[in-house]
């Protein structure tokens, strides 16, 4: 899960990097309601509310786990039904992906 903003100066949207899975545990983790942050194309400090955050699923995890079930089954190809079930690993990721996003963005903190 990626956490976007905008930037208030260029309108470029912009990454931050956390372990939080939701709004409630990045506030315990930053201690504040309000994130300051430089934008990566301006090079001004913008400063965002917790709740102006979205979160997005992170594709980089769910492609990795595209090829770690290709070469799952490309291993265990003569193993039958094995094979078949290292299909399931993408799909596992990005359900896992796609809750938690659905998660984090439909919590709020005051």
């Amino acid at each position: 899960m990626k956490l976007s903003y905008y930037c208030n100066y260029c309108r470029k949207e912009n990454y931050l990097k956390t372990k939080s899975h939701d709004r409630h545990g990045l506030l315990l983790e930053l201690g504040t309601n309000e994130i300051e942050n430089t934008c990566s194309n301006c090079n001004k400090t913008t400063t965002k509310h917790i709740n102006r955050l979205h979160a997005e699923p992170n594709y980089k995890i769910i492609i990795g786990s595209l090829i770690v079930a290709a070469l799952g089954t490309l291993l265990l190809w003569n193993y039958g039904f094995v094979s078949i079930l290292s299909g399931t690993i993408p799909i596992a990721v990005w359900m896992d992906q796609n809750k938690k996003t659905s998660i984090f963005n439909k919590s709020r903190v005051k």
